[in-house]
């Protein structure tokens, strides 16, 4: 039986690991967490989002686009943010159009296509945010205290950042990279890092049962609602086309590497448990629901509905197709003050299953299929099973 365990766990890895490495390869990767360069082409299509009037445009010796006007006479500048740095947000890099005039005078900017979600994109084009910089030097855009759209931490920091480091290439000056407050940017990594302690003490502690509810109550608000902190098939399909970057999003990859560390070791399901805030919150569903909790019906011809779920999305990113990957899970719904009302209705349907099956969204779940690994020692049978929570 042991040696048919170890075989099961190896297919399993084996699986995922080729499925990462087509998804990677096919992304334009040489290497599976290694690329070398970050192309961006721009069209005149981009450029007409800055400059309306313009006919064409030509990058001259320094790489920077010279705008011209159908009459030949130029319009502005532009710069190309990711030919000076490379600034990621919640999955990828974000790339900006500054445009400029002859006086280095912020004309407008634009966000070029990019991994991260519509909604966050679109939240940061406001009057508030992104006009913030139009009609202010480069030099004073170097000091320029923006505070970060809610809901769109870093997407929003990607594209301060990104203006601030191509006005300083620019320059030739200094840019602090400063997205929020310092205080409470503090306060929100010491608060992800006491949830993390929590939920290493719930895991091994014995005699946590009867804190559970509680806990979840402190993963939906903290890891939902504050920190907005979610794994999904978007941003581990973001990692792979676009690399890591620790200091955009340490967060994040602290709480993977955690959860795929202890699965390897025995935790199985550990994220899925303790600090998935959409387990959390159909879990505290669960408990407050007066009808009876059913099983979703989960495996069809002998595999699960979230194989199934992966399977399709893979195939689709590995045949050029690329859906919007936040739209096909319902974590967006903790940024609900911003996105639209098909995903406010998706999260509420969740909630509504879950008055009356258990954890109905975990049976289908894509980024809970990826993380359930396998670890041979801790497997009771080779079949898919529904995750189970941790139990009082």
């Amino acid at each position: 039986m042991r040696i048919k365990q170890i075989h099961a766990t190896i297919y399993h890895y084996y699986i995922l690991l080729v499925l990462l490495a087509a998804i990677a390869i096919s992304g334009g990767r040489d290497f599976l967490f290694h690329k070398d360069a970050v192309v961006v082409n721009v069209g005149l299509a981009d450029i007409q989002e800055v400059y309306p009037v313009a006919s064409h445009f030509t990058p001259n010796r320094y790489g920077v686009y010279e705008v011209f006007g159908a009459n030949g006479h130029k319009t502005g500048t532009v710069f190309l943010s990711s030919n000076y740095t490379r600034q990621f947000g919640y999955a990828g890099i974000v790339p900006l159009l500054i445009g400029v005039d002859e006086n280095l005078i912020i004309s407008k900017i634009v966000v070029l296509p990019n991994n991260e979600t519509g909604d966050y994109v679109e939240a940061i084009y406001s009057n508030k945010f992104i006009g913030r910089w139009q009609g202010i030097s480069l030099e004073d855009a170097l000091q320029l205290q923006v505070d970060v759209v809610s809901g769109a931490t870093h997407t929003s920091k990607a594209v301060i950042a990104g203006v601030r480091h191509t006005a300083s290439h620019v320059l030739n000056a200094d840019a602090s990279v400063v997205a929020e407050t310092s205080l409470w940017s503090t306060i929100k990594d010491i608060l992800l890092l006491v949830m993390l302690l929590l939920s290493l003490m719930m895991a091994y502690k014995k005699g946590r049962a009867k804190y559970r509810s509680v806990y979840l109550m402190l993963v939906l608000l903290i890891m939902g609602l504050i920190l907005n902190n979610v794994l999904s098939t978007r941003l581990l399909n973001g990692w792979l086309l676009e690399g890591f970057m620790w200091r955009a999003n340490w967060q994040s990859m602290l709480v993977f590497i955690l959860a795929v560390t202890l699965s390897l070791i025995g935790k199985r399901k550990f994220y899925c448990n303790y600090l998935c805030p959409m387990g959390a919150l159909q879990e505290l569903t669960n408990k407050i629901s007066p009808y009876k909790k059913r099983k979703l019906p989960t495996v069809f011809m002998g595999i699960s509905l979230r194989e199934i779920y992966l399977t399709l999305i893979a195939g689709a990113l590995l045949t050029g197709f690329t859906p919007e990957l936040a739209y096909l899970e319902p974590f967006m719904f903790f940024s609900f003050h911003i996105i639209g009302i098909g995903l406010i209705l998706f999260g509420v349907a969740v909630i509504v299953l879950s008055l009356f099956y258990s954890q109905p969204w975990c049976a289908v779940c894509p980024t809970g299929c990826l993380m359930d690994t396998l670890p041979y020692n801790k497997i009771k049978n080779v079949e898919s099973k529904h995750i189970d929570h941790a139990k009082e």
